[in-house]
């Protein structure tokens, strides 16, 4: 799969890889960023779940664990 960690790096997606995944409807998008970043703009259909929020609210915001998840925010965090 693109992308896919192995150990504990964190995998990254070029542009192009991630514009073929966006087309499959079985992927989300996640901006992980603050809420106001958010806000500020973000990509096309993504989901907003702020990295703080993650451990309380991932099962509420994605709720079909059959999908696959992209998660960005602007930087490393």
């Amino acid at each position: 799969m693109a992308g896919e960690a192995l150990g504990n790096e964190v995998p990254t997606l070029d542009r192009e890889t991630l514009i073929a995944l966006l087309q499959d409807p079985a992927v989300v998008l996640v901006d992980v960023l603050a809420a106001e970043s958010y806000a500020a703009g973000h990509l096309p259909g993504a989901l907003s779940l702020p990295l703080a929020r993650v451990p309380g609210d991932a099962a509420l915001v994605l709720p079909d664990k059959e999908r696959q998840i992209v998660l960005y925010c602007a930087g490393y965090t």
